[in-house]
């Protein structure tokens, strides 16, 4: 009998490995590099949410943990500050090693004036959890890693994370994980999210994304929250209408619609090249660690920056929440045509 059980949940084990290599968790092809026109992407804005005005010249870079506990640690410097807020960043499926995945944001999260807690949760396809087949293993990894993180950060010469300013950015698998953290950060000992983005969230399992908690009422109803689905991203995925941000969405209903908003992009290939909304916007565009383009700076980045602003502040919120010109706008391309524009929504479903 127990050899039979250890048999079915070997298949089961196999049927998930498949769904997770041939489905929205493994990192897309090669990005589009030729669009319809010569006409150049929106470059970086000079100031605001998203933009270029760094009050921080680089990054510290500190690491530790063994296996799936491992961690980064990134701080402000020069200059470095005494405090900051603090941001946890989790990467999506598919990296065991390093943070190529999400570094143009974290620089760009850093150089803002935050520090970054970066839990490397994941060291192989099966390794600690094969996606929603058994979420909890990775749900310790990366729990164990901002921890440990934090400890760190308890030591001398160190940027100290100011808590009560925290915000959490998940995207893909890490998106999910993201929403569980948060919804059980008052048992599992997390700081309280004040902000949070969720970047095409998925399991890698089936339609519904079963390793969501049941639940998600332990999120703050005072949250300023971000669930962003792209139009070639995970709900345009045969048999995935349910999934990514459509599945989330819905449990937080106890969250005011002012505190959030339901959001798509749309490809836009006009100009070269090509803006995609594939899988992966947020991991400096399809083909993960690839560079920055003007999704990252006019959309994530804009929208990141205003969550925390908002939300620590009071200021931005026109950039981050709501139907505004300054959250649906995208930029324009080089020969005057603006980019398609964001779609925002104050419910489910999105559709492509």
């Amino acid at each position: 009998m127990r050899e039979l059980h250890e048999r079915n949940r070997t298949l089961a084990l196999m049927v998930m490995l498949g769904v997770l290599v041939t489905g929205g968790c493994a990192p897309p092809g090669p990005r589009e590099t030729t669009g319809e026109t010569g006409s150049q992407q929106p470059a970086q804005p000079p100031s605001g949410p998203g933009g270029s005005d760094y009050p921080h010249a680089d990054m510290r870079v500190s690491s530790g943990g063994e296996g799936v506990y491992g961690w980064y640690v990134f701080e402000p410097i020069h200059p470095q500050p005494a405090s900051a807020p603090l941001a946890i960043i989790l990467h999506g499926y598919a990296e065991y090693s390093g943070y190529d995945m999400m570094y143009e944001l974290i620089r760009h999260t850093v150089r803002k004036g935050n520090v970054v807690i970066y839990p490397r949760w994941q060291t192989g396809l099966a390794f600690p959890c094969a996606g929603a087949f058994d979420i909890e293993p990775c749900m310790t990894s990366a729990r164990v890693g901002i921890q440990s993180g934090l400890e760190f950060l308890n030591g001398p010469g160190r940027v100290r994370p100011q808590l009560e300013r925290t915000s959490y950015f998940g995207f893909s698998f890490g998106g999910i994980l993201t929403a569980n953290l948060a919804n059980r950060h008052a048992s599992i000992g997390l700081p309280t999210p004040r902000a949070i983005f969720l970047e095409d969230p998925h399991d890698g399992g089936t339609d519904g994304e079963g390793g969501l908690d049941e639940t998600l009422d332990g999120i703050p109803a005072s949250v300023k929250l971000q669930c962003h689905s792209s139009e070639e991203g995970i709900i345009s995925e045969k048999g995935k209408a349910h999934s990514s941000c459509n599945a989330v969405f819905p449990k937080l209903g106890h969250i005011p619609d002012e505190n959030k908003d339901l959001v798509m992009i749309r490809t836009d290939r006009h100009g070269t090249p090509p803006l995609s909304s594939r899988h992966g916007v947020s991991a400096g565009g399809p083909g993960y660690g690839g560079r920055a383009d003007a999704y990252d700076w006019n959309f994530v980045w804009k929208v990141w920056d205003a969550l925390r602003s908002c939300a620590y502040d009071g200021t931005d919120c026109q950039y981050a929440l709501g139907d505004t010109p300054e959250h649906s706008s995208l930029g324009v391309w080089s020969d005057g045509r603006p980019v398609i524009p964001l779609v925002i929504q104050d419910a489910a479903p999105l559709r492509p």
